[in-house]
């Protein structure tokens, strides 16, 4: 829904992200259908996130994915591990340290891999798609495909959706912002010459995943074999390094600005590396957010946060409704130590969705305690 009736009552900035210093209150964003409904934004005496203590499940998750270990760590035949699940979108990891002696054909959704560490090759029925760090892997629903890593050190962070996934609007910037069509890897056909993907009784085995379970057909030849293809429906990749962030000197833009894959129920997008906002009078340091309508998880790619060193492979979900943002206490030190010029370098993977998501059992045992570390902060005013 969305609203040009607009009401300002008491103190307030007249422009909302502009400075905040000497206002002596804090400005706390309540947005709607995340940053595209309607908006409040609200002048309070004291920081949002400052609570005395909290429930167990009343503040935002901060998990370690670097202990994260699905059974393709250890087990050529192993299987990712689901983190976060609802009815619109499933999240998994997958650490596949050796080639998969099957294939695999996802009945359920569309799988759209982003690859946070390691290097090798997706083989698909459509062609092979080679990866590396930053790469966004689209596998519609339906293909069938193999991984086969260069080497032992991967990491995989999936995003599985039952809808058809595809790019997020990107409104009037036109066709060739932030990225150029042109700069999609769509692979062509070639078979597997190696042909990987038996079994120890040298069938080649396809798992078709369908309601959530596994079953298998087995086959005397390899089942990507195509020799050729046409159509509008293929797998494709594209990597972060050629997405270009869409920036603003006078004011800091939203993070749905940044989005790059959605449905109507969720999205994903990315935070990357660019300048600080620089306007006289613009703030470079978001306000405090309260999303009501959609949950928020983030993934640490690479970088710091902020200036803030935090380490890789950490994932954070802050439920509908969480206060999160940076403590005054650290707003104060960026004021004073960013510099025209200095850069943001995080890269940073996010999902908004409109359900609630579910974290899962095995996800809850690489918890941390006491921080939080998406826009910089540890919650509750902590600093430290």
């Amino acid at each position: 829904m969305r609203s040009w009736i607009h009401h300002s009552r008491g103190k307030v900035l007249r422009q909302a992200e502009t400075t905040r210093a000497g206002l002596g209150l804090f400005e706390d964003m309540f947005t709607r259908q995340g940053f595209e409904g309607r908006d409040a934004h609200l002048y309070r005496r004291h920081e949002p996130t400052a609570w005395k203590r909290a429930d167990r499940d009343a503040q935002p998750y901060d998990f370690n994915g670097q202990v994260v270990e699905p059974t393709d760590l250890a087990h050529a035949d192993g299987l990712p591990l689901r983190l976060f699940h609802n009815d619109d979108v499933s999240v998994w990891v997958s650490r596949r340290s050796a080639d998969m002696p099957y294939s695999v054909r996802n009945a359920d959704g569309d799988e759209l891999y982003f690859v946070h560490d390691g290097t090798g090759t997706f083989y698909t029925e459509f062609g092979p798609i080679p990866y590396e760090p930053g790469d966004y892997v689209l596998l519609p629903k339906g293909t069938t495909y193999r991984v086969r890593p260069a080497g032992p050190v991967n990491y995989f962070l999936i995003f599985e959706s039952p809808e058809e996934l595809g790019f997020a609007d990107i409104g009037t910037h036109g066709r060739r912002a932030p990225f150029d069509p042109d700069l999609l890897f769509v692979p062509s056909p070639a078979l597997d010459e190696l042909g990987d993907g038996r079994n120890e009784d040298g069938e080649y085995p396809v798992r078709i995943k369908s309601r959530g379970e596994y079953t298998s057909l087995y086959y005397e030849f390899d089942p990507i074999d195509v020799e050729g293809r046409k159509g509008v429906l293929f797998p494709f990749k594209l990597n972060i390094r050629d997405y270009r962030p869409i920036m603003s000197d006078r004011i800091h833009l939203m993070p749905s600005a940044y989005a790059v894959f959605a449905t109507p129920d969720f999205m994903v997008g990315n935070l990357l590396p660019r300048p600080y906002e620089s306007g006289e009078d613009t703030e470079k340091i978001p306000a405090y957010h309260r999303n009501v309508d959609y949950d928020e998880f983030t993934f640490l790619h690479n970088g710091t946060v902020m200036g803030l060193d935090v380490a890789k492979a950490s994932i954070s979900l802050v439920p509908r409704g969480r206060h999160h943002g940076f403590p005054e206490q650290y707003q104060e030190v960026l004021r004073k130590s960013v510099k025209p010029g200095d850069h943001l370098d995080y890269e940073i993977i996010f999902l908004d969705t409109l359900q609630p998501l579910t974290p899962s059992r095995e996800l809850f045992d690489t918890q941390r305690q006491g921080e939080h570390f998406f826009e910089g902060g540890r919650e509750g005013g902590d600093a430290r």
